[in-house]
């Protein structure tokens, strides 16, 4: 399970939208930034629109978080 969070800086009024997801142990659970991707990841996931991380979001969902594609030519 992914969400979405809107994270807005009032020093600068810069507004980031960063995916999250739902980590589960035993009876415990919590959201984190960590998407276990197949790639580097560097900091957190997101866009400056909703719009944006809601695309990188279902992309994620699509393919299992395996976001490279290899083939043998």
């Amino acid at each position: 399970m992914y969400r979405i969070v809107r994270e807005e800086n009032r020093l600068t009024g810069r507004v980031e939208y960063i995916i999250e997801r739902k980590k589960t142990f035993l009876w415990m659970s919590s959201w984190t930034r960590e998407l276990e991707l197949d790639i580097v990841q560097r900091g957190p996931v997101g866009a400056p629109t909703y719009d944006g991380a809601k695309w990188k979001m279902e992309e994620i969902i699509a393919w299992d978080g395996k976001m490279m594609k290899k083939e043998i030519v």
